[in-house]
């Protein structure tokens, strides 16, 4: 009988001393696990909310519901926040610009810049992003409220989402829905083959401007625009310098007087304007242009800036 037990506690013991090590192995590192890219982006950088988080935020203020495969939480202060300046009524006009590569890094280094922003907005929200941090991958993560283990875009490609995204909901729900873009960028791309209208220009400048026309002009419930003026002059001339000034500055213009607009076509609407960027953008040793697709802050940090305002109600600027 001694004998016996000898032999079981020393067996007990080896299983003891291995199976933390194997337990890593499986629950943590398994092989084709798959890897929450929102959660460790949160973790890595400190910061408590990701892009995704503009879908189930916006849902709630739409008061419509979420995306099945959203796997994102909403932001709680905007919400409650929001709730209680439109006295619980749901968000009935709705503009998302999409201003991108405006990460967190422009703020810190030319602070002046963003005042406006900072006047107009009702909050900024500190976000995080995914990896990759390139165009396609960072607007799907947005508009689907989940991270690339979801929606499917995992490196710079294009192809349609096909799980369910803030627009499957909204049209759901009897939105009309305009996507404005110039051709080919990825916002107007990637979220093709749904009853969205979809304008494409040759340029930035002419998909504001037809955005403008549209708040003016139409119905549209909803209506998105992706600028990618700062995007590419970013990368043929980089993150510092006159190009990059202008094109800066011209998007942060382009918002502000959205945000005019929708004061003056959209007054008798209990509406939500936002500033919703995809990712920053860094300056590589020894290189002529600018770069972003890495996991450091400069690309992985961003700002998402919430206004809303009660039908009647436009505030002086």
């Amino acid at each position: 009988m001694r004998i016996r037990f000898i032999i079981c506690l020393a067996a007990f013991t080896a299983v003891a001393l291995v199976f933390p090590l194997t337990s890593l192995l499986t629950f943590a590192e398994e092989p084709g696990a798959q890897v929450n890219e929102i959660e460790r982006m949160k973790a890595k950088y400190g910061v408590d909310h990701s892009i995704a988080d503009l879908t189930p935020t916006v849902c709630a203020l739409a008061q419509v519901r979420t995306p099945k495969t959203a796997t994102a939480n909403q932001i709680d202060s905007v919400v409650k926040s929001a709730r209680d300046a439109l006295e619980k009524r749901p968000v009935q006009k709705l503009f998302i610009y999409c201003g991108d590569c405006f990460g967190d890094v422009l703020m810190q280094n030319y602070p002046d810049d963003f005042k406006g922003f900072l006047k107009e907005a009702n909050e900024r929200v500190l976000c995080t992003n995914v990896m990759t941090t390139v165009t396609p991958v960072c607007f799907a993560t947005i508009f689907c409220g989940a991270g690339p283990e979801v929606h499917g875009i995992k490196v710079y490609e294009k192809p349609v989402v096909k799980v369910e995204t803030l627009f499957d909901v909204l049209l759901e729900a009897g939105k009309k829905i305009a996507i404005v873009s110039q051709k080919g960028n990825s916002v107007i791309t990637i979220f093709r083959e749904r009853d969205i209208d979809y304008y494409d220009f040759p340029t930035d400048k002419e998909a504001y401007e037809k955005s403008l026309e549209l708040l003016e002009k139409s119905d549209y419930d909803v209506i998105v625009v992706h600028d990618c003026e700062y995007d590419t002059i970013m990368h043929k001339y980089g993150v510092v310098g006159q190009e990059a000034d202008d094109a800066r500055h011209a998007v942060i213009d382009r918002w502000l007087n959205v945000v005019d607009a929708t004061d003056t076509y959209w007054n008798d609407y209990d509406r939500l304007v936002v500033f919703c960027t995809d990712h920053g953008s860094h300056m590589p040793p020894g290189a002529k242009g600018g770069s972003h697709g890495s996991d450091i802050r400069e690309d992985a940090v961003v700002n998402h800036f919430y206004r809303w305002r009660a039908k009647g109600q436009v505030a002086a600027h």
